[in-house]
């Protein structure tokens, strides 16, 4: 560090002969203006070339103190005079004040902007926002001042060495006693630096405590400022520079100097002194430092030394607490030279940043170069290189100036490379002492290097050219021009690094160089870093090397450029690289540059073709594989056809989608066809499916071009190849079938199916279209049809909640287990909620279904099946019944009469059978009966029923009911009982039964029939045909005209005559006396007696697998019938009033309406002559699109 005058003014008074003191002075916060006071005036300079830029003439005293505000925006001067006043920037006077006393100083703060002026014995603060300045009275003679850097405290330095503290509203909060007068004081960042009248520099904090040891400096400083971190001093006898701990660096001679200031923006130092004289000078920090690889050590703040490792950033600081001359590091070694001794330091571990002291040698020696070895201490100075810190200490003499020293090592030895002014290069081993010269230059050096592998030598001379030179012969290589700094890579021996005139040069082998702009010069180059000495700072520099990859590829050196490439590249230069090297078959560098870029395709395929080549895979295969992937195509195939592997050419072109090129590679027949089918393949991917399906077909594969127009919609295609292609093309007509349902275009598809003869197909077509009567009638007329119509039909019923259809659409399909479930389900609901009319009704169906099984059954299974079938029967008449016997107890009003109630109750008593079905209630049944035979006067059949509901347990809710009954009943026991009236009467022996008995007579067994409308005796009588005569025969005689009655002609006036006729009467067996043996109380009829049968009294009932039941209505006047579906009988105006009512059977709920035409019927029915009613769904006005 030196200091070099810039320019010097002598500021004289008005006569040009007396000069005028310099007293203060200061810049402004940009620097672009000096501020002087000067006897009474102030001047403004600038400091850049001195030159006057204006003359301030308004105090009438000597100027003692000037100040610059932080914002930039204006200065105070302060006077003799005892006034202060402020300037703008541009030099104009706003405001004035005055203080009672001359003053002596002036500090702005530097938060705030708040001005402090400072008379001899009061002091002040001012700013814009205030009218009025209020003094602070001080105990001593002031003479100086300073503001902390956080603005909020006032420091005042006293001539009777006392410093104060003041806070922003002038209270005095801290006190400092120094032994002499207090001439200045100043801050660094939060330390106070104060300097006395005993020429010493002492160190405080806020608090008042002395922080470091006080420093004698030489002189008695009345100014004190700062310099970054150094501490200009300004006094009698001189000025200095000191380091922040007060060392000198800089002693400057002068008889007085009043005020010293550095500047913002420059590293100028401008001084006033008592003689008038203005200095400005020139500060050069000249750069101490050292580096080795990527450890960097160099001097800041004069006293420290910070080692810097420039790849990581990492950054650790030695206090030498002394100027520091020379810095060295070598390896693990760090030598310090100070005035008076070198310290050599040793790092703690390899990897780490702590160093400790290892020696100090003393030395006070000025030298030009300080080198560190391994081992040891050189010194360099002029000719001379001399080693300390040995026993016995060596020198060397050189013929000429040394300019440059490298440590490196040759052969395994370490050895010291100088440089000459006179262009020599000698190497000095410092162990042995030998010394030689190895090369000689034209010029002189200006410095040097070696490679990594120390093959060669690259020397810079003062004319800025390289040479590189081989090592041990000194044959020279090349040589480049331009240049003021060299470095090899530590790294890659190949790979050197130039700097000068403002650029970076980097220089692989003997290629040609890359350059980028760079301002400083390379020091170092490790790796892809390059060290860069800019100005007074080391920079680092990460540089491409792709330059170098790119021509060692070029050239086809592939391990050279993958050795570059590993210090840094790319992804795509180590893609260029895997590429080039995997072209030439270079398969192990190509998966390495691969593997760096994560490129898994290129690894696969470099795998696959290694394992290809070396398990006997032709050469020209494996590079037509490569080319093929590198996108040269024609260069494939031909290799390909060289190494005989037409079919790898010919699968080349068409993934390629080139056909044309293709045939060149494919003979005729098969293969022809293959490469036709892969082009339509082709046509298909880029959307022209008309064209792909055209291909297809050439190709002979309908069923792709069959699929192809079905996912685009070309059903017009799809109908006019159904059309073309005969029966007896079944495989290709069931693809476009196939097609044709994708497509939508489900009646054609049908219609192919169909000619196919597939009519499971077909229905599955049919319930897809919701076309059910269709599918319905596909199911009767094709068995296997069944289970596809109805169990869709059935799941889609129970969709829709229609749970009865869905159940009988399970039993047709042939899920009997389901249709159960379903059954057991429907059934429980409807009895827990006391619906037995719906519960009924579901046995009948359930019944209808077991006869429709049992039609199709033999055997063992038939017969379970028709008892499953009567037992349902049985279970749905109790339930019928048992809902008017239901509503008559638990609900206030019945509409049905109590004869109908009574029927109804001894109905179901008579087909019980054992314990009743759930939801049958014995005490409703007895309650009922009791009611009703109450009411019909039949006391004696009330009486019976209570005693048995006495056996009960009675609910609680008819507790009262049933007890006021049986009262009502004992109560009229007197009365005439009218039992007989309410007993059934048998058609067949003419007698009354008891009044519980309604299944047979028990005189003449005759079958009681019911009415399953209101359960009273029908006046039935059964009969059938003599032996010998069927069914058919029966039925015809029955249905003949009888023969004509004998009428008697004789006038018998008005008498009663009976006439008994022998030959009919003999011939009506209903009118014969009844057996008591007989079992069955069946009539049988002969032929004769079937034909005096009218057809009218005749009812028939016809059930499947039952033989027919034949009954003679004993009252014709009151006409019986038989339900056409469930075949029960009725009273026939009860049958049609039950229709009109409720438009259906009241058993069986078969509609009123039939369709006239039975083939209707059967084509509109699901069940087809069963139970069932035609499926209502919306889907029977469904079309087939």
């Amino acid at each position: 560090m030196r200091t070099l005058p810039k320019w010097v003014n002598k500021i004289h008074e008005a006569d040009k002969i007396e000069f005028s003191s310099v007293h203060t002075l200061c810049f402004s916060p940009d620097g672009s203006q000096l501020v002087v006071g000067a006897g009474e005036k102030v001047m403004v300079y600038d400091p850049r070339d001195g030159s006057l830029l204006q003359l301030l003439q308004a105090h009438k005293g000597a100027v003692h103190a000037v100040a610059y505000c932080g914002d930039g925006k204006k200065f105070a001067s302060g006077s003799a005079d005892r006034n202060v006043i402020i300037w703008t920037s541009k030099m104009e006077g706003i405001l004035k004040y005055s203080h009672s006393e001359a003053i002596q100083c002036l500090a702005y703060n530097p938060v705030t902007f708040h001005l402090a002026s400072c008379a001899i014995s009061d002091f002040a603060f001012w700013s814009m926002d205030i009218k009025a300045v209020q003094k602070h009275k001080v105990s001593g003679r002031i003479t100086s001042c300073a503001w902390s850097p956080n603005g909020q405290y006032l420091v005042i330095g006293l001539a009777s060495g006392a410093v104060t503290f003041r806070d922003k509203v002038g209270n005095e909060i801290q006190r400092i006693l120094r032994e002499a007068a207090v001439w200045a004081v100043a801050f660094s960042k939060m330390t106070l630096l104060v300097t006395d009248w005993n020429e010493t520099l002492s160190f405080y904090t806020i608090q008042g405590q002395q922080t470091l040891k006080e420093r004698n400096i030489g002189m008695a400083a009345v100014s004190i400022m700062l310099l970054d971190s150094l501490i200009l001093v300004g006094g009698v006898g001189g000025w200095a520079i000191l380091t922040a701990e007060g060392v000198p660096i800089i002693t400057t001679s002068q008889d007085w100097v009043w005020a010293i200031a550095p500047s913002p923006s420059f590293n100028n130092i401008a001084v006033a002194c008592q003689d008038g004289t203005l200095w400005c000078y020139q500060v050069v920090f000249s750069t101490v430092h050292g580096l080795y690889r990527e450890r960097y050590a160099y001097r800041e703040n004069m006293t420290d030394v910070i080692i810097q490792h420039l790849t990581t950033g990492n950054k650790v600081r030695i206090k030498c607490h002394d100027r520091v001359q020379k810095i060295a590091i070598y390896k693990h070694r760090l030598a310090v030279q100070l005035p008076e001794r070198v310290v050599v330091y040793e790092q703690g571990d390899v990897e780490g940043m702590l160093y400790r002291v290892r020696e100090k040698l003393p030395q006070k020696s000025e030298c030009s170069l300080l080198v560190a070895t391994s081992d040891s201490l050189l010194l360099c100075q002029d000719t001379k290189l001399s080693m300390i810190g040995r026993q016995i200490p060596k020198s060397w003499s050189m013929p000429a100036p040394i300019r440059y020293v490298k440590v490196t090592s040759l052969r395994f030895e370490e050895v010291l490379l100088l440089g000459l002014m006179n262009g020599e290069i000698w190497q000095v081993e410092p162990n042995s002492g030998v010394s030689m010269m190895i090369l000689q230059t034209p010029a002189s050096v200006r410095c040097l290097d070696v490679s990594a592998s120390r093959g060669c030598l690259s020397v810079v001379d003062e004319a800025s050219t390289c040479r590189v030179y081989s090592l041990p012969s000194g044959e020279l290589q090349y040589t480049e021009e331009n240049v003021s700094s060299v470095s090899w890579n530590s790294w890659c021996d190949e790979l050197l690094s130039l700097s000068g005139g403002g650029t970076l040069s980097i220089k692989a082998g003997h290629f040609t160089s890359a350059t980028q702009p760079l301002i400083g010069s390379v020091v170092g180059f490790q790796g892809g870093r390059v060290f860069c000495l800019q100005a007074n700072s080391m920079q680092t520099i990460n540089v491409p090397l792709s330059h170098a990859v790119h021509q060692y590829i070029e050239h086809k050196l592939f391990n050279e450029a993958y050795a570059v490439a590993c210090l840094g590249v790319t992804s795509s230069d180590w893609e260029r690289l895997g590429v080039a090297a995997l072209e030439e078959m270079s398969f192990e560098v190509a998966r390495k540059a691969f593997q760096r870029s994560e490129n898994i395709t290129f690894l696969s395929l470099i795998d696959n073709l290694q394992e290809r080549f070396d398990a006997g895979e032709k050469r020209d295969v494996i590079h037509g594989e490569i080319l093929a992937y590198r996108g040269r195509y024609t260069d494939a195939a031909r290799a390909f056809h060289s190494a005989d592997r037409d079919d790898r050419a010919l699968n080349l072109y068409v993934d390629l989608r080139m056909f044309n090129k293709a045939q060149e590679y494919v003979g005729e027949g098969d293969g022809l066809a293959a490469l036709t089918r892969r082009r339509a393949e082709w046509a298909r991917h880029v959307n022209e499916p008309r064209a792909a399906a055209e291909m297809y077909l050439a190709a002979g594969d309908v069923k792709r071009a069959a699929q192809l127009m079905a996912e685009t919609g070309r059903r017009d295609m799809l109908i006019e190849l159904a059309r073309k292609l005969d029966k007896g093309s079944s495989e290709s007509l069931r693809y476009v079938a196939e097609a044709l349902e994708q497509a939508g275009e489900l009646a054609t598809s049908a219609d192919v199916y169909q000619r196919l003869g597939d009519y499971t197909k077909v229905a599955q077509l049919a319930v897809a279209a919701g076309e059910w009567s269709r599918a319905f009638s596909l199911a009767r007329e094709q068995s296997e049809c069944k289970r596809d119509v109805y169990l869709p039909y059935a799941h889609k019923m129970a969709q829709e909640n229609k749970f009865i259809e869905a159940q009988k659409a399970y039993h047709m399909a042939g899920e009997t287990a389901t249709a159960m479930r379903v059954f057991t389900i429907l059934v429980g609901n409807a009895v827990t909620e006391e619906r037995f009319s719906d519960a009924g009704y579901l046995h009948h169906l359930l019944a209808s279904q077991f006869l429709d099984t049992a039609s199709s059954l033999s055997g063992k299974e038939r017969q379970k099946s028709l008892n499953q079938y009567e037992y349902n029967e049985r279970h749905a008449r109790i339930y019928h019944a048992y809902d008017s016997v239901h509503k008559c107890v638990h609900e206030p009003f019945s509409l049905s009469q109590p004869e109908t109630l009574l029927n109804a109750a001894r109905y179901i008593l008579a087909l019980l059978d054992g314990e009743a079905p759930p939801g049958v209630s014995m005490f409703c049944l007895y309650l009922c009966l009791a009611k009703q035979a109450k009411a019909l006067s039949a006391h004696g059949l009330a009486r019976q029923m209570l005693d048995k509901i006495l056996g009960l347990q009675i609910p609680q809710k008819f507790q009262e009911s049933v007890e006021l009954l049986i009262l009502k009943t004992r109560a009229s026991s007197g009365s005439e009982a009218r039992d007989d009236e309410v007993a059934p009467l048998c058609w067949r022996c003419r007698r009354h039964a008891p009044p519980l008995c309604a299944a047979r007579c028990p005189h003449c067994h005759h079958s009681l029939v019911h009415s399953l409308a209101t359960h009273e005796v029908l006046p039935l009588v059964q009969f059938k045909p003599a032996e010998g005569i069927t069914h058919e025969e029966a039925f015809d005689l029955i249905e003949r005209t009888p023969l004509p009655e004998v009428k008697d002609e004789q006038n018998t006036s008005d008498a009663e005559i009976l006439r008994i006729d022998h030959e009919i009467d003999s011939n009506d067996p209903f009118l014969d006396k009844v057996e008591e043996e007989e079992d069955e109380g069946v009539v049988v009829c002969s032929r004769g007696n079937l034909m005096q049968l009218s057809p009218a009294s005749v009812v028939i009932v016809k059930r499947n697998l039952f033989q027919p039941l034949y009954f003679r209505n004993m009252l014709p006047e009151l006409p019986a019938t038989a339900c056409s579906n469930c075949q029960n009988l009725f009273y026939l105006e009860d049958y049609e009033i039950q229709l009109v009512v409720k438009g259906h059977c009241p058993f069986c709920r078969h509609p009123a309406e039939h369709l006239k035409n039975e083939d209707d019927d059967a084509e509109d029915s699901m069940l087809n002559d069963s139970t069932a009613s035609t499926p209502g769904s919306p889907g029977d006005h469904h079309s087939w699109r």
